[in-house]
């Protein structure tokens, strides 16, 4: 059956169906004819245009999709410092602490520190001149500067101490023969990144070997001694209890300091052992004889 209202009439209809009864709903009606005037009936429900506005309102916008930034990537330096230093005498001496033990060459072994940007320690390593550690970090990540580890330090050319004796490369059994070296401070010049750097290795330590199974330890190289006689004892000098030709090395130890386009000059911890070319000592003896006169 058709309906025909007035236009604006609206008609309340509830149902019922057994028991079941629904919540009145009001529905818009519009008289007949209104759908050729241009009004036309709108299928959907309030509640269905409702929950399209509720939609639209929390309509997730676009995010930014511009590239995030990058993060920097964490700077590290690298600080090297010895545990003992022969110069210094309130050092820690090596020979005195097991653990820090003296490399082989006779040089004060050297610890490496690794530092962040924050001067953190994040990375320590114990090692010997010649021996450097490897460290677990990429290379583009530390700070570019200009400096002179005691690995770069032994590379230059340093030039080996040279022994001396009196008397010369000849000596008596149970005399006192007298040894020295030569003592001179030696510099050197580089480029390094466009500046120019001053290297200098100074002689601290001079370590003998007298090849009779002997060895002494000196922080200077001793002197000539013009006057000297095998009778006379040196804190240079060596005394052979047996006959035989002997092999005496001495082992200087330098240290180095750097500076950078006439800047301060800055220490380089570590020592560069330069052994020296031996010479050889004939130890004779001597016998006492009688001889009566005829």
């Amino acid at each position: 059956m058709k309906l025909q209202y007035s236009r604006g009439l609206r008609l309340l209809l509830a149902f019922s169906i057994g028991t079941l009864s629904l919540n009145t709903i009001q529905l818009p009606l519009y008289a007949a004819g209104d759908e050729e005037n241009g009004i036309r009936m709108r299928p959907e429900s309030i509640h269905e245009e409702h929950d399209k506005k509720e939609n639209f309102n929390y309509k997730r916008q676009p995010k930014n999709q511009s590239s995030p930034k990058s993060v920097p990537k964490e700077k590290y330096s690298i600080r090297d410092y010895e545990s003992c230093d022969p110069q210094k005498i309130e050092a820690r001496f090596c020979d005195s602490i097991p653990e820090e033990s003296r490399c082989p060459d006779g040089s004060a072994p050297i610890y490496r520190q690794i530092l962040n940007d924050e001067d953190r320690l994040v990375r320590q390593y114990r090692y010997c001149a010649g021996d450097p550690p490897e460290i677990d970090l990429p290379e583009d990540s530390f700070i570019e500067e200009i400096s002179i580890d005691i690995n770069e330090f032994k590379e230059y050319p340093i030039l080996a101490s040279e022994i001396s004796s009196n008397p010369n490369k000849f000596s008596l059994k149970n005399g006192h023969t007298h040894f020295w070296a030569s003592e001179e401070v030696q510099s050197f010049t580089s480029n390094l990144s466009g500046s120019t750097v001053r290297i200098r290795a100074i002689p601290v330590q001079w370590n003998w070997d007298y090849g009779d199974g002997s060895s002494k330890t000196r922080d200077f190289p001793g002197e000539p001694a013009p006057n000297h006689t095998l009778r006379d004892e040196t804190s240079t000098s060596h005394s052979y209890s047996d006959t035989g030709t002997f092999q005496v090395e001495v082992t200087t130890l330098y240290r180095g300091e750097f500076s950078v386009d006439g800047g301060t000059w800055q220490a380089i911890p570590g020592q560069a052992a330069v052994p020296s070319e031996p010479i050889e000592i004939d130890v004779w003896r001597t016998e006492k004889e009688l001889i009566a006169n005829e």
